[in-house]
């Protein structure tokens, strides 16, 4: 459920990239993220998708071995696969 969550989440220009806020990968920074920046513009955060792209290994690799037990994990390994390099 959480990964779907993430997969659904849109940057503000709709490139399908996770800047998904603070997840804690960068936690100083010099701009304070709750406020609006001095000369505006937004921060652009790889928090999310760093944190996915990982996920998205992990959860290959867990499928990988399941998959040499029971074949029908094959599908979710090529998935996590697809969403990995999509990312």
């Amino acid at each position: 459920m959480n990964f779907t969550w993430w997969v659904n989440r849109k940057d503000e220009l709709g490139n399908n990239v996770f800047e998904g806020g603070f997840l804690g990968l960068d936690n100083i920074g010099v701009f304070d993220r709750s406020s609006v920046l001095p000369t505006g513009g937004t921060i652009e955060q790889a928090d999310g998708t760093s944190w996915m792209a990982m996920f998205c290994l992990d959860m290959l690799a867990i499928a990988l071995k399941l998959d040499l037990e029971n074949p029908v994990y094959e599908e979710l390994a090529c998935k996590f696969y697809e969403h990995f390099m999509l990312r």
